[in-house]
């Protein structure tokens, strides 16, 4: 399989674990939030569209691209299960605000993992 295909297909299913688990909790009621909490949902997306836009991008390597989707994926999916379900803590006045920490750590994630497969590609075609 194509690690591009395989990228986007993971950056999917990862980045709409966070926003599924963060919109179970909307209450329907006050309809004034609603705005806000979309937005909310789309700042928990936006670490696989950057995934998706790297890889879209010749800069970036793929197997790279495919490892911080990996990294970011899984992290963001045990910790959004985590603070969904409680299954090692208990529950906390600050679990939402938490859900909106993960995504800035699934950045960071990326970042630094495809600012490192990019040196090493940089590396390696300048040493040819």
């Amino acid at each position: 399989m194509n690690a591009r295909r395989l990228t986007y297909g993971l950056a999917v299913v990862f980045g709409l674990i966070g926003p599924a688990l963060f919109l179970r909790n909307v209450n329907l009621a006050e309809w004034g939030m609603l705005p806000v909490e979309l937005g909310f949902a789309l700042w928990l997306v936006s670490p696989f569209v950057l995934v998706a836009l790297a890889v879209r991008s010749d800069r970036f390597s793929s197997i790279g691209a495919l490892l911080a989707t990996l990294l970011a994926g899984l992290f963001g999916a045990w910790f959004y299960t985590e603070l969904t379900f409680h299954f090692t803590t208990k529950s906390d006045a600050q679990d939402a605000i938490a859900m909106l920490f993960v995504a800035a750590y699934q950045h960071t994630i990326i970042f630094l993992t495809l600012g490192l497969s990019f040196i090493v590609g940089w590396l390696q075609a300048r040493r040819k």
